[in-house]
């Protein structure tokens, strides 16, 4: 395997460890820690507009595919989706991202918590679903 497609590998797999924590979080961490991950849910899809609806992780893949991918030209094809997930799991993967944060929600009316929480999920389906590029 030449180191390229090392590489490409290895932010494939980062990549889907993304996907993994957040879908997981719920189940693996302590309530203690939702204002982190609301806060990284956040600030992950603030980048996605800053970069023309485009994830940088998703980006460095596509370079490594395509040394000549310009930013924004395609921002729906996400290449470790082929290796790693199907139109069921991608489907699981919003529900289970979307329910965990209001999971949060719930367990957080107390404090300013589930302000972030609200803003990452317009946000999330913003950029998702109805960002004029959007394909999904």
């Amino acid at each position: 395997m030449s180191e390229p497609n090392v590489l490409l590998a290895i932010v494939q797999l980062i990549h889907f460890f993304i996907d993994a924590f957040c879908m997981s979080y719920i189940f693996l961490f302590n309530p203690m820690y939702d204002i982190y991950y609301c806060g990284f849910v956040f600030l992950q899809t603030i980048h996605w507009g800053l970069l023309k609806n485009e994830c940088i992780v998703s980006y460095y893949e596509k370079t490594l595919i395509n040394p000549n991918y310009k930013l924004g030209d395609n921002p729906k094809w996400i290449p470790h989706y082929k290796i790693y997930h199907n139109k069921i799991t991608i489907l699981l993967k919003a529900i289970l991202i979307l329910g965990t944060l209001g999971i949060v929600i719930f367990r957080n009316k107390k404090n300013d918590i589930p302000y972030i929480c609200v803003g990452a999920i317009i946000l999330w389906l913003y950029f998702t679903y109805f960002y004029h590029k959007s394909q999904l």
